[in-house]
């Protein structure tokens, strides 16, 4: 139950933009005298954004949720409203603080809140709350022939809460048990039995009236005691408020940057789906890319914790911090640029103040050369999956002695077959190095020294030596290509890497062409240079491609290879020239976008 809990409090923190610092439980379960079919009743303190406090508008006090699966009663009120009750001193807030069940607490939290309601303790107020609630059950649920012993319990705790505040005990305890030894004997004879019922029974399964207790109970809400008001003390509770709101970035850390976390709203300045979707060059089964940005918390900038970006294991979605983002930007990368001009129908979400982050402050003569590389680094992948493609290995790694050969005649003959033709076992023979001759070794067939064998049962790729009688004679001698073997293992190994990694839809449409290159590379190599065309020659940043087909023909591999890689190559030249010719700036206005960051950080920290 606990992890449902946890799943439902960062639910509302997601769905409603705000903070839970606290939650508890109350009612019965913190009481001790839960039923078997007693709902949980999860209740907590919750800060909105600072900016929130700042607003003229009536901002959320409460967030009160219809009963979840599970029988969870979750609700709870902001620290505002619960700042103002709390100098009331009100009982159900109060004894929020002090239950014996937290699901949720950040460090510090109750400690504070646990000091200014004592602080602020109105003895008077707390009793005639309590007297309230038991007063409502006496002459209401508990005038009925037939009763619940939950009633009774409801009336009996509230009761003798009253009397625990009038006796001068200060804050009454939350547990049951511990205000049992405050009630008279007779009554506490019978608690025992009540709880007994209400433990093995539904909740509204019924009972006779006991009359011992109906005496006590009219007794008790009868008592008339006059108790201090208390000090209301204002200051106090304007400073746990203020701290409250201005806390709300203190405790994260790089590893609580998560991607769930700064998606929430008072994190995220823009969410889009990117890649080929936004590209307009998807087929049915494309792969949907997220990219995003958002502001790190101002306490987080302010301490040693540093984050650029935070994404997923395979890269599919990627959140730059605005900082980050900005310096990107301030190089003219294109992945950052593009997130400036994505197609409408591609975002899903964008705050008001990105729009402060226009392309014309960016874009520069640097797109020339940061496109341009970027397109020939595509090329130059393309080649190397090209390799891949046409050159696929085994499935299973060449063994270290296929590298070793014995010299015969003017060539040589593999060493495991030179000792099958001649019946010496690998596994029984000796092996040691020649002085003076890299790479050679000689192999000896005799019984009466040390035979280890050729390969170390520690290490298949390591040759063993032995110790042998310096009267013995090798039968042979070996010598082992050991670049040919490492090049073999890091070829294997990068391409089962690629294997693993390889967009299956990608690599089907790579086979299914034919042509024996990665054509997804290529497209991106001809569309980085349109666009960059686009940036010399207009000035403008345009990510939705207007000649989709004949990119989307790229793709699909109708093209030769060298017919694009030449066709790249031409390009780029002339995107040089292009640029060479443009008017934009060489790079971008570092003191302007300095001072956008600055007021982008600053707005966005007003308007959450």
């Amino acid at each position: 139950m606990s992890a449902d809990i946890q799943k439902l409090l960062s639910h509302i923190e997601a769905t409603h933009g705000v903070r839970i610092p606290y939650a508890c439980e109350s009612g019965s379960r913190a009481w001790g005298f839960a039923s078997p079919d007693s709902d949980y009743d999860i209740r907590f303190l919750f800060v909105r954004p600072e900016s929130a406090y700042l607003s003229i508008l009536e901002g959320t006090e409460s967030i009160d949720l219809p009963l979840q699966e599970g029988d969870l009663d979750a609700g709870g009120w902001d620290v505002r409203k619960a700042a103002r009750l709390l100098g009331k001193s009100n009982g159900a807030l109060v004894e929020w603080l002090h239950s014996p069940v937290v699901y949720r607490c950040e460090p510090g939290f109750r400690e504070r809140w646990q000091s200014t309601a004592r602080a602020v303790f109105s003895p008077r107020s707390s009793r005639e709350h309590y007297l309230g609630l038991s007063r409502q059950m006496v002459k209401g649920k508990l005038q009925e022939e037939m009763v619940r012993a939950k009633d009774y319990l409801y009336a009996l705790r509230s009761a003798l809460c009253a009397r625990w505040v009038a006796a001068g005990r200060g804050i009454p305890p939350v547990a049951f048990a511990e205000l049992v030894p405050s009630a008279p004997q007779a009554v506490q004879a019978l608690i025992p039995g009540l709880l007994e019922h209400k433990a093995r029974t539904v909740e509204n399964e019924r009972m006779p009236r006991v009359a011992e207790l109906d005496a006590f109970l009219n007794e008790a809400i009868e008592e008339r005691v006059e108790l201090d008001p208390g000090n209301g003390d204002i200051a106090a509770l304007d400073r746990l408020y203020r701290g409250e709101i201005r806390s709300r970035d203190a405790l994260l850390t790089s590893s609580e940057l998560t991607l769930e976390r700064v998606r929430l709203p008072d994190l995220l300045l823009l969410e889009s789906v990117a890649g080929s979707r936004a590209f307009g060059t998807n087929l049915e089964h494309s792969d949907e890319d997220l990219r995003g940005v958002f502001a790190a918390p101002r306490a987080f900038l302010l301490g040693l914790d540093e984050i650029e970006q935070v994404s997923d294991e395979r890269g599919d979605e990627v959140y730059y911090e605005l900082g980050h983002f900005v310096s990107l930007l301030l190089r003219n990368n294109p992945n950052a640029l593009e997130l400036l001009a994505m197609p409408e129908d591609c975002i899903r979400h964008r705050h008001p103040v990105f729009d402060l982050l226009e392309p014309r402050i960016f874009l520069s003569k640097l797109c020339a050369k940061t496109f341009g590389e970027y397109a020939m680094g595509q090329i130059r992948k393309a080649r190397g999956l090209n390799k891949k493609i046409v050159n696929p290995q085994p499935e299973q790694r060449r063994a270290m002695l296929d590298f070793c050969h014995v010299p015969e005649g003017q060539g040589s003959v593999p060493v495991l077959e030179w000792l099958a033709a001649r019946g010496i076992d690998p596994k029984r023979c000796s092996l040691t190095a020649v002085q003076h001759a890299a790479g050679m070794y000689a192999i000896y067939d005799d019984p009466r020294s040390e035979s280890r064998g050729l390969v170390s049962p520690k290490d298949p790729d390591a040759l063993i030596f032995s110790s042998v009688r310096k009267e013995a004679v090798p039968v042979t001698w070996m010598h082992f290509n050991q670049d040919a073997f490492q090049a073999h293992c890091k070829a294997h190994r990068e391409y089962w890497e690629w294997v693993e990694q390889r967009n299956p839809e990608r690599y089907a449409t790579n086979a299914q062409h034919g042509r024996g290159y990665d054509s997804k590379n290529l497209m991106h190599t001809l569309r980085l240079l349109d666009m960059a065309g686009e940036i010399a020659r207009e000035g403008v940043l345009r990510v939705r491609r207007p000649n989709r087909e004949y990119l989307l023909q790229v793709r699909a591999g109708e093209f030769e290879y060298e017919e694009l890689v030449a066709r790249a190559e031409a390009q780029l030249l002339q995107v040089q020239a292009d640029f060479a010719a443009s008017s934009l700036p060489e790079e971008p206005d570092r003191a302007q976008v300095n001072a956008l960051l600055v007021q982008v950080r600053e707005e966005f920290g007003l308007r959450v």
